[in-house]
């Protein structure tokens, strides 16, 4: 089970013990890893609280003013066992990630799983405070599929290399133009298998216009990198093979969080796909399986990078683009936006500006598909 653990669990785990120490209790509470939780600062669970109404600093002073003083020595003690209640708050994480799909344990499963277990001393003073574990959950529906947008900044791409050009050639101005003076980038390789290759083309692409870019898989694929970093770059691939990385790696609520916060971020085709609501709308096999389809969330809508349209002129008579997307149509009501290559989407908080040099097709369910011609306002896609 621990293994599963984000970086922010496990420092929840080692503070909950280091506070049982200090406060000379005899074995690791559900309090404790309510005071190990707060001790990790910009952190899923922080967002969640925030939604639920909930001022973290409050919730830390209302728990520390209810915890008994202890009598157990604190010398020569390295390990402490877990209290019942204690066990029962990390069946309860496990249960909710299982529920929600997903691989890795993080701050929000252990917020809920504080919550889950009414007796325990977290769960009375976060149903006090108004946040009980349904309030919990609707929260954390809302931070995933009602992100706060306003501070984000978004170049999502369709693609990387035109024809007779270079590696990102044909939206450097962009970029550049988008990042600004001089950052530090990371770059996320995932999308393709040979990440020190894919590294060094991004660094040449990069450095050229006054970047410094660092590769994430060589910071030992941890989240921490992220945090360091100034923007980030995701490249194209296969969407399967970048997807199920983010998740194994625990990089995509770092990168989202960093994102909501107004941290920017490039994708390019498959980074440009993992900026929606889902995967869905892919070109791409699944080579894969990630353990969900559900993706960094940055904006409400899908998209369809490389939109191809269909050639009078061809024989082939497997289906187009656009049949595809009326399928995905037939199940879902979410909005697509087909980015043709040479195409891209600038997002400034409420702003979404059509740029390129090609234009691009929204598909709306039970509606004829719409052209747009860049430059142009494309903001009402992100809603109210």
């Amino acid at each position: 089970m621990f293994e599963r653990f984000s970086d922010h669990a496990r420092q929840a785990m080692s503070q909950a013990r280091l506070h049982a120490l200090r406060l000379r209790h005899a074995a690791i509470a559900p309090e404790h890893l309510l005071l190990g939780l707060l001790t990790q600062p910009h952190t899923d669970a922080d967002l969640v609280l925030r939604r639920a109404g909930v001022d973290r600093e409050s919730l830390r002073l209302a728990l520390q003013s209810a915890l008994p003083p202890g009598h157990e020595p604190a010398e020569g003690r390295s390990q402490l066992p877990f209290t019942p209640e204690a066990k029962r708050v990390l069946e309860a994480m496990l249960g909710e990630a299982a529920a929600r799909a997903d691989r890795h344990l993080g701050s929000v499963h252990l917020l809920v799983g504080l919550a889950a277990v009414p007796e325990s001393m977290p769960a009375q003073i976060l149903a006090k405070l108004g946040a009980d574990l349904p309030t919990l959950r609707r929260a954390l529906d809302q931070a995933i599929h009602t992100l706060e947008r306003g501070a984000v900044r978004l170049l999502l791409i369709s693609n990387s290399t035109m024809h007779g050009g270079g590696y990102l050639e044909h939206c450097a101005t962009q970029i550049r133009d988008f990042l600004g003076g001089k950052r530090r980038v990371l770059f996320v390789p995932y999308a393709l298998a040979d990440h020190d290759g894919y590294a060094a083309k991004a660094k040449t692409a990069f450095e050229a216009l006054g970047h410094e870019i660092v590769s994430v898989h060589t910071q030992a694929h941890g989240p921490q990198a992220v945090e360091r970093a100034d923007a980030v770059f995701v490249g194209g691939g296969n969407t399967f093979r970048l997807l199920n990385a983010l998740y194994e790696h625990s990089l995509l609520p770092a990168i989202q969080r960093r994102a909501l916060q107004g941290m920017p971020y490039i994708g390019s085709s498959a980074g440009t796909n993992v900026a929606t609501l889902s995967i869905r709308t892919t070109n791409d096999m699944p080579i894969v399986q990630p353990p969900s389809f559900a993706a960094l969330q940055l904006v409400p809508f899908q998209i369809n990078p490389h939109y191809l349209d269909p050639d009078p002129a061809s024989k082939h008579m497997g289906e187009t683009r656009e049949e595809r997307l009326r399928q995905f149509h037939e199940e879902h009501d979410t909005p697509v936006l087909g980015l043709r290559e040479g195409c891209m989407l600038r997002v400034e908080g409420k702003q979404a500006t059509l740029l390129g040099t090609t234009d691009a097709r929204l598909f709306r369910r039970g509606q004829a598909p719409q052209e747009f011609v860049p430059p142009c306002d494309l903001s009402f896609l992100l809603g109210d």
